[in-house]
């Protein structure tokens, strides 16, 4: 069943398709077979540390709790460091949410992105279309499942279509090229020449100049 992004805004509803922007659809991909001496295609094995070699489809995973018993994956709960359980947060598939925006292109490059989706609209309305034609950028809450992440998703377009970008806070800060260095604790200028003259004479630990 295709999965469907539902938009409600002044103007109506938008409803579009959803596909997954992967790297199969962006380039030619190649695949490495390793094969024996006679071309015959290998497969790959696990091996224990006494020996044991474990193939394909011999090894599985489960949940068990404090006494050992088996749990299945639908009964395990997320909690916080305070042992609190956190709320789970219904999927967005199929039910109208309302986007927020227009946002800052600012907030969308404060976040890393995590998957991307090409949207093929099968009922757009006209504020939002003008909108994205325009070159807005909304944020959106997108869920494919049940989840304790709310991590914001972004709707904007461009010359080739409508794109939904799945993101994540960005935590790392951004540098500038011509930002000067921060160094922890105080140096005085000798210390600081001894470090330049050992960085451009290549002394230092791993022998390469800068």
């Amino acid at each position: 069943m295709p999965v469907t992004l539902v938009l409600e805004t002044d103007g109506g509803i938008s409803e579009f398709a959803m596909k997954p922007i992967d790297r199969k659809t962006r380039q030619v991909v190649t695949k490495k077979l390793a094969v024996d001496h006679r071309g015959r295609e290998c497969s790959r094995a696990l091996m224990t540390h006494d020996g044991l070699l474990l193939g394909p489809g011999s090894v599985a995973d489960l949940y068990e709790d404090i006494d050992g018993s088996t749990v299945e994956r639908g009964e395990i709960v997320e909690t916080d460091a305070n042992n609190v359980t956190l709320r789970n947060l219904a999927a967005t598939v199929g039910r109208p949410q309302r986007p927020v925006g227009p946002v800052a292109s600012d907030e969308l490059l404060e976040h890393t992105v995590m998957k991307a989706y090409a949207l093929m609209p099968t009922a757009l309305a006209n504020d939002l279309r003008d909108s994205l034609a325009g070159g807005d950028v909304f944020r959106v809450a997108f869920r494919p499942r049940a989840s304790v992440v709310d991590n914001p998703a972004f709707l904007l377009s461009n010359r080739n279509g409508i794109f939904l970008v799945q993101c994540k806070p960005c935590l790392v800060d951004y540098v500038r090229l011509d930002q000067p260095v921060i160094l922890e604790g105080e140096l005085d200028d000798e210390d600081l020449w001894d470090d330049w003259q050992m960085s451009t004479t290549g002394e230092n630990t791993g022998g390469d100049a800068w």
